[in-house]
C-alpha cells in the first residue's frame, strides 16, 4: 500500500511539474532564434559555428521535426501581426506535406556545413548517422512514390563528390560518404521536376502560391491573370548577376538591397519575402522578369514542363544566355512559388 501511494505521489508531482513548465519561446524573436539554432546545418554562418551539433540539429531527424513542431506551436499561441501569422500558418501547413521525406534539401550543401563544425573531424558520428538517416528516409519515401527529381539528385551528387575530393575528411568517414555516393549513383529520380510529380504535390504547390501571393487563385486562374499582363510587355535583358549556388534563392538575393523584414523560414533566409517585395520600387524591367518567372513557375510545378521547356520560355521572355536560363529554372524548381511575392505589384 505504501509503495502504491509513493508511486502515485511521485507521478502527481511529475505531472504537476510538467504542467507548470513555461513555454520556451515567448516572442516572435525568441522563436526565430530557436529556429536559426535548430537549422544550423542548413544556414551556416561563422556566428553559429559550434563544437558539435546535437541530435535535434540533424536535419529532418525525428528529434529535429519534434523540436520544430514545438516552436511552431509556441508561435501559434503568440500575439503576432498579420504578416507573421501568415508565415506561421504557411509553415504549419507545410508540415503536412512530403518535405520531411527529403531530409537533405538540395538547395544546401548540408554535408559541407556539417563538416565545417569544429570537432566533427574528430567525432564524425553525427555525420555518419545523418547520412544513414538520409538514405533510409529516401528508401522509405520510395515506398510512397516520393522521389527526388533529377535537378535535386544532380546537386546532391555534386556535394558528395566534392566532399570525397577534399583532403580534410577522415578516411573512415570518407568511406561512408563514398557508400552514400554509390547509393545516389543507383538512385532513379522521378520524371517530373516540378511539385506536381509528387503525391499531394499539387496541394503543396497551392499552399505556396496562396502564401507568397497573399491571394487564393488556382494555378489556371493565375495563368489567365499573368497572360493579360505579359502580353503587353516587351522582351527585356536579364542583367542580374548570376550567383554561383542556390544556397540563397534568386529572390532573396534580388531583394538584398531592400529594408529587411524578419521572417521564420530558412528557405527565405529568415526574411518575409512577400512583405519586402511589396515595398520594392519596381521598374518595368523588374516586372517583366518577375512575370516571366511566375509563368515558368506554374509551367514547371503545375503543367509539368520539362527543364528544356522552361528554359525556352524564359529565353522567349527575357534576353538571357542558356546558362542564365539554366540557373533561373533550377532556382524556380528548388524554391517553388517565391516569385509570386511580387504579384501584388503587378495587379
Amino acid at each position: 500500500m505504501y509503495k502504491k501511494l509513493s508511486f502515485s505521489l511521485l507521478l502527481c508531482l511529475f505531472l504537476a511539474a510538467c504542467s507548470k513548465q513555461p513555454q520556451p519561446y515567448e516572442s516572435f524573436e525568441d522563436a526565430q532564434v530557436g529556429l536559426k539554432t535548430l537549422n544550423m546545418a542548413l544556414v551556416l554562418s561563422g556566428a553559429n559555428k559550434t563544437d558539435n551539433i546535437t541530435k535535434e540539429q540533424l536535419v529532418f531527424s525525428d528529434a529535429y521535426l519534434a523540436k520544430r513542431h514545438t516552436i511552431y506551436q509556441n508561435l501559434m499561441g503568440m500575439e503576432l501581426n498579420l504578416n507573421q501569422i501568415a508565415q506561421v500558418n504557411y509553415l504549419v501547413i507545410a508540415e503536412r506535406f512530403p518535405e520531411r521525406y527529403f531530409n537533405w534539401p538540395a538547395q544546401v550543401d548540408v554535408l559541407k556545413n556539417m563538416l565545417a563544425f569544429e570537432g566533427t573531424k574528430n567525432t564524425p558520428d553525427n555525420v555518419i548517422t545523418w547520412l544513414k538517416l538520409t538514405q533510409e528516409t529516401l528508401d522509405s519515401a520510395k515506398q510512397s512514390n516520393l522521389k527526388l527529381n533529377k535537378v535535386e539528385l544532380a546537386l546532391l551528387q555534386s556535394y558528395v563528390l566534392s566532399a570525397i575530393g577534399t583532403n580534410d575528411v577522415q578516411p573512415a568517414l570518407k568511406s561512408h560518404i563514398r557508400a552514400f555516393s554509390d547509393y545516389l549513383a543507383s538512385y532513379r529520380p522521378r520524371g517530373s521536376v516540378g511539385l506536381r510529380g509528387l503525391p499531394n504535390g499539387t496541394q503543396w504547390y497551392q499552399s505556396k502560391l496562396n502564401y507568397f501571393s497573399g491571394e487564393v487563385h488556382s494555378p489556371l486562374e493565375w495563368v489567365t491573370l499573368l497572360n493579360e499582363k505579359i502580353k503587353v510587355l516587351d522582351r527585356v535583358a536579364f542583367d542580374s548577376k548570376q550567383p554561383t549556388s542556390h544556397q540563397k534563392s534568386f529572390l532573396v538575393q534580388y531583394l538584398s538591397d531592400e529594408k529587411l523584414i524578419e521572417g521564420l523560414d530558412w528557405q527565405a533566409n529568415y526574411q518575409d519575402l512577400p512583405a519586402m517585395a511589396s515595398n520594392m520600387d519596381m521598374s518595368d524591367k523588374d516586372k517583366t522578369l518577375m512575370l516571366a518567372m511566375m509563368e515558368s513557375d506554374i509551367g514547371i510545378h503545375y503543367h509539368a514542363w520539362t527543364l528544356p521547356q522552361a528554359k525556352v520560355n524564359l529565353v522567349k521572355r527575357l534576353k538571357m544566355s542558356p546558362e542564365e536560363a539554366q540557373y533561373l529554372v533550377e532556382d524556380i524548381i528548388l524554391y517553388p512559388g517565391q516569385s509570386f511575392s511580387f504579384i501584388k505589384q503587378m495587379m
